[in-house]
């Protein structure tokens, strides 16, 4: 049996966002969430009225849209950037979760 330290402590919801985040680089690719329709200037609002925007929605938690950002680049083939490691490890994510939501969505 592995000790502790070698199992990830990732919750369902992890998981999840990890998934979405795998489906997103294979379907739409890894775009930048989209920006609620009041924090747009007047020119992005009227584009996105003709044109449409795909953009993703975040996840609601914080966590959860790192966690999909980061897999969305490892399965695009990306290296995630130092920011976005470290705010996963801010936010709980230590280097055997990582690896563990790497070798997923790889």
């Amino acid at each position: 049996m592995l000790p502790a330290t070698f199992s990830p402590v990732l919750s369902r919801q992890d998981w999840l966002a990890a998934q979405v985040g795998a489906h997103d680089a294979d379907s739409i690719g890894c775009r930048a969430p989209a920006v609620p329709s009041h924090e747009k200037t007047r020119l992005q609002r009227w584009m996105s009225r003709i044109f449409g925007d795909n953009a993703p929605m975040p996840l609601s938690d914080p966590r959860l849209e790192a966690v999909r950002r980061f897999a969305c680049a490892t399965r695009a083939g990306k290296i995630p950037d130092g920011a976005l490691i470290g705010e996963l490890r801010q936010r709980g994510l230590d280097e055997t979760g990582l690896a563990a939501i790497a070798r997923f969505a790889a």
